[in-house]
């Protein structure tokens, strides 16, 4: 089923003065938000090296996939939480410092559509999945996978690829209405484009963890785990097939574009990319 375009959120719905977001306890609530397929494992590997296994001692990092219910009722207790695909409430946050990773979203449709096909993880290759079963995902089941009464991934082996495409592009209508409810600039938010973070993983991570205003000691740790972890010396993860960007200009057909572009062409324009 068709979705209406959708709609980017109202950038005077918030107040922009620093510190507003402030907890009684002046407690600064570290958090980053992703999208599936968008260095998210990558993200997941320093902060568990820096935050859990270089400190075991105390509060540390923890990821929630989608989980924003779970979230919401476990981030302060985190030294660093992250949440993917969700668009989040800041008057929820108290005094918050968020960092985010996005992407080019027919990128993430092509990423996503190849990654699922091969059965990677298991709420992909569960039979007849509902949409409870994918809340932590936030993921939309197809229409056509409904009445196939198989797994995400075999449904994918099935058919076309175009027709898979179009499939992955269902799945994903959820992340990319939160990523249009994000505000264009905000004092506390920084945000970083995939595109731009390959090949400077490391000057990223320094800028994010400064950001965070965790120590210089945490700040040069990271960094150098960001090297260590960075897709350069990866080629041969089976997490990554391909990260280079602007996949989808080989892969998208005329009708998958004209699917893409009817509902988020808005978006595309929104977040700055290229129509083309």
């Amino acid at each position: 089923m068709r979705r209406p375009p959708v709609e980017p959120f109202p950038h005077d719905s918030f107040d922009r003065r620093p510190g507003v977001h402030e907890s009684p306890d002046g407690q600064i609530n570290l958090i980053h938000c992703s999208y599936h397929k968008c260095l998210t494992v990558y993200y997941r590997r320093i902060m568990d090296a820096l935050l859990n296994r270089c400190q075991p001692w105390g509060p540390g990092y923890r990821h929630y996939n989608s989980d924003l219910q779970n979230f919401y009722k476990g981030f302060s207790e985190d030294r660093v939480s992250s949440v993917n695909n969700r668009a989040l409430d800041f008057e929820r946050l108290g005094r918050f410092r968020i960092s985010r990773f996005i992407r080019d979203p027919r990128d993430l449709v092509v990423s996503g559509y190849f990654y699922h096909r091969r059965g990677a993880e298991a709420w992909v290759r569960m039979e007849s999945p509902t949409a409870e079963n994918w809340y932590f995902a936030n993921g939309v089941v197809p229409a056509g996978l409904k009445s196939s009464g198989t797994s995400f991934a075999r449904y994918l082996q099935s058919i076309p690829k175009e027709e898979g495409l179009l499939a992955e592009l269902e799945l994903r209508a959820l992340h990319f209405e939160s990523m249009a409810r994000w505000p264009e600039k905000h004092p506390d938010i920084r945000t970083y484009r995939y595109e731009e973070i390959l090949g400077h993983e490391q000057q990223v991570f320094r800028e994010l963890l400064e950001h965070y205003e965790l120590s210089p000691v945490e700040r040069a740790l990271g960094s150098w785990f960001a090297k260590r972890h960075s897709l350069g010396r990866k080629q041969r993860d089976p997490h990554i097939r391909n990260p280079a960007s602007g996949q989808w200009r080989e892969h998208f057909t005329p009708r998958v574009r004209r699917a893409f572009d009817s509902q988020y062409a808005g978006l595309i324009r929104q977040l700055g990319y290229p129509p083309a």
